[in-house]
């Protein structure tokens, strides 16, 4: 009965692990922010992209509803019959794919982490994209072990660290909040009871650090780039770049947070900007590559139509701030057409692939789930089923779900053998 009692409990925390659910959430979250009215750049939504954003969030909510218990469900008995491999063979390949990040600090003389070269153009051309990918999972994994384990949790912590080196080295903000959201999400999944203020507490804390050093290193990035010597906690930059109003440089917000406030709103700037500016048309010549450029990984899309991003590019509010939200590129394509198209994938897209794991690799539902949830948290800010580096991640549960069904086949035989 107790027992029936936790799991009961347990629900109603992590079932709000939801791909819908986030996709609400965050961009409830980033029009209350705009409104704040702290950047010049921040002018009125207007009805068409008001109107459009309550449909999808309402649309997205009534998805929520309806499949928050079915896959709350699946991800408790993913972490029941947890198969996870054992905590040498983490060890194992995190000592590969450090090995491999070393060989990208050797093939691009340097490493971004320490000034030297671009983030963007570091480590081996495919190889360095798979590694991340690879180690990204794997780093996802060693925490569901650790939150769902008490053993050999040192050991644990050291593969953890070794992993995250080889992304440390790339200094790829981007990758590295990906990877702290899933970790996240992760923990939430793994709680068996009703999250107390203590620790609600803890985790708003350790948000808000996280927020703060965003800013941080992205002050350390942007005065690199710029060649500023200023503090790193000015914010100078930024604020500058960013338009930042009287009403937040004279409040007394610490100014790295700003770079968590234009981060977050100039995404729908830029899309309310593209609205406001051109009126593209549907047309059969483009369909082909709008259906490429936004539903693939940009590592096989770049490669079909390797001009797509120049093609099609949108309009930014400023040159600097290039984030422009999942639904700006399909606009640059077919208009509004491209964005219903778009937002339907997006109303679809969960229901078919989390069933599919719930039939091809039950094991792996939970770390899907949080993948999937993941890139609908980042929604306001980009198209992230077109991330490489997040969306080939949603191929690695099938795979991990492949060897695992050998391994219990092999381990059936061997056990017939012997009887």
């Amino acid at each position: 009965m107790k027992s029936l009692e936790n799991n009961a409990k347990s629900r109603k925390v992590y079932s709000n692990i939801n791909p819908y659910f986030f996709f609400v959430m965050t961009f409830l979250i980033t029009v209350v922010l705009y409104s704040f009215d702290f950047s010049e750049f921040n002018v009125s939504l207007g009805t068409k992209v008001i109107t459009f954003l309550i449909i999808a969030m309402v649309l997205n909510f009534i998805l929520y509803l309806c499949f928050r218990k079915r896959w709350s469900d699946a991800a408790l008995k993913a972490q029941k019959n947890n198969g996870s491999q054992s905590v040498n063979t983490y060890t194992l390949w995190a000592i590969v794919f450090l090995g491999l990040g070393i060989a990208d600090i050797l093939y691009s003389h340097g490493m971004p982490l320490l000034g030297q070269g671009n983030y963007k153009e570091y480590g081996f051309p495919t190889i360095h994209v798979l590694m991340v990918v690879c180690d990204s999972f794997l780093l996802l994994s060693i925490a569901k072990t650790f939150f769902l384990t008490k053993v050999r949790r040192l050991q644990l912590l050291c593969t953890a660290g070794i992993a995250l080196l080889p992304l440390l080295f790339g200094l790829s903000r981007g990758t590295i909040v990906i990877l702290l959201l899933g970790i996240l999400m992760l923990f939430l999944l793994t709680l068996r009871k009703k999250i107390t203020i203590k620790v609600g507490v803890v985790i708003g804390l350790l948000l808000l650090f996280g927020l703060y050093l965003f800013g941080i290193t992205g002050n350390y990035r942007m005065n690199h780039d710029y060649g500023h010597t200023d503090n790193l906690t000015e914010s100078s930059l930024i604020l500058s770049i960013g338009k930042a109003t009287n009403k937040f440089t004279d409040s007394n917000i610490p100014k790295p947070f700003y770079w968590t406030y234009i981060y977050a709103t100039s995404p729908i700037a830029n899309f309310r900007y593209n609205t406001e500016l051109s009126s593209p048309t549907a047309s059969t010549a483009n369909i082909g590559e709008f259906l490429v450029t936004n539903f693939f990984p940009d590592f096989i899309s770049k490669r079909i139509y390797p001009t797509y991003k120049d093609d099609y590019q949108a309009r930014l509010v400023t040159n600097e701030f290039t984030v422009t939200t999942a639904f700006t590129l399909p606009y640059t394509f077919l208009g509004w057409m491209g964005v219903c198209v778009f937002l339907i994938y997006v109303l679809v897209f969960p229901i078919v692939y989390l069933e599919l794991i719930r039939k091809f690799a039950p094991g792996y539902f939970d770390l899907a789930l949080v993948l999937t949830s993941t890139i609908y948290v980042l929604m306001p800010f980009s198209n992230f089923f077109s991330f490489s580096a997040l969306s080939m991640q949603l191929f690695l549960p099938f795979i991990c779900g492949l060897f695992s069904q050998k391994r219990v086949s092999n381990k059936t035989m061997k056990e017939r053998k012997h009887d």
